[in-house]
């Protein structure tokens, strides 16, 4: 069935006129995972040299769909570069999310004394104007004293999170900490699951990408305040010690001393959890787009060899594109835990 793509843009709140849609030759969405700022990308017809380069700062605001499913909002972006080349001869577009201000990524300096991850990711969400989502199990991990020397509160952020299994992202106006395949939305809520079959695609490749180490086990130590000692917790099959060590174990020691034991029994959950993980990668391009899906979204594979449909596949990468010959179509890069 043929479907007919809806492409709605509109330049500082004002819709972008029609003798420009009818210069458009490609739109793109690429929606990011991990701080990557999600993109929009557009090319127009300049053959006639009568098009105006835009200026950066430029707002834009996409929406997709079909007109017999509507559209989407596809996010407000900012002009951050334009190019004009050719012959023929084509203007080029790029504009990055909205979500990115430059103040995420200037130095600050400030120290947070016993503090959990949940309270530092709420000033850090004050100070940048942005609402806070993030998971209740990692709300209330204690990370003790944290020093932020001229260091920037995406690093500081994106630093904290990765020694607790967490990820950070922003995404609508909010700061979101979850943890990494929550599939979950910037609301905090479930995001729908979507089954996508062999028929409707028109290329696709899987891949499988083994663990990168020989470690069996890891070690994080923190300090006893109570006994004024030092103490370790452990996470996966770690060495034995009396000089029975088991030559097939590797223990990984993570450096430092955490506050608390719950703290270092994070950090060292989360480091096995990374080493541990063999990970499974699905590409696949459709012949119709699917607007609605984002990173994070649940994905059921349905009539490819049966241990990829039986895998739990999560979004890791949208790109929905659109082209005057190619219609609406989406590019999705899953990946699964293989366990």
């Amino acid at each position: 069935m043929l479907r007919t793509p809806i492409l709605q843009l509109c330049a500082d709140d004002k819709p972008l006129s029609e003798q420009v849609m009818a210069r458009l030759m490609t739109c793109s969405i690429t929606d990011n995972k991990n701080l990557d700022a999600d993109e929009l990308s557009i090319t127009l017809d300049d053959h006639d040299g009568a098009l105006e380069l835009p200026k950066r700062g430029v707002i834009l605001q996409c929406w997709m769909g079909f007109s017999d499913a509507g559209v989407h909002d596809m996010g407000t972006y900012v002009v951050d570069s334009s190019e004009w080349s050719g012959s023929p001869d084509v203007i080029s577009i790029k504009a990055k999310s909205a979500d990115f201000k430059s103040s995420l990524k200037s130095g600050h300096s400030e120290s947070y004394h016993n503090k959990t991850l949940g309270e530092i990711a709420e000033t850090v969400a004050k100070r940048q104007q942005l609402k806070l989502s993030i998971k209740p199990e990692l709300t209330t991990i204690n990370v003790g004293h944290v020093d932020q020397t001229d260091e920037s509160d995406i690093h500081l952020l994106t630093r904290l999170c990765h020694q607790y299994g967490a990820v950070v992202n922003i995404k609508h106006g909010k700061l979101l900490i979850f943890t990494a395949n929550a599939n979950v939305s910037a609301s905090g809520h479930a995001l729908d699951l979507t089954i996508i079959t062999r028929q409707i695609g028109d290329q696709y490749r899987y891949s499988v990408e083994d663990r990168q180490t020989d470690y069996t086990g890891v070690s994080a130590g923190y300090q006893d305040k109570g006994r004024a000692t030092k103490k370790s917790v452990t996470a996966g099959n770690v060495e034995k010690r009396g000089g029975g060590d088991n030559p097939n174990t590797k223990t990984k020691r993570l450096k430092g001393a955490y506050k608390s034991k719950d703290a270092a029994n994070a950090a060292a959950q989360a480091e096995m959890k990374r080493i541990e993980d063999e990970q499974a990668n699905f590409s696949i391009s459709t012949a119709y787009a699917y607007p609605a899906i984002t990173t994070e979204s649940p994905i059921t594979l349905q009539g490819f060899k049966a241990q990829i449909d039986a895998l739990k596949w999560t979004v890791d990468k949208a790109t929905h594109s659109y082209s005057k010959s190619g219609g609406l179509t989406t590019q999705l890069d899953l990946l699964a835990a293989l366990k």
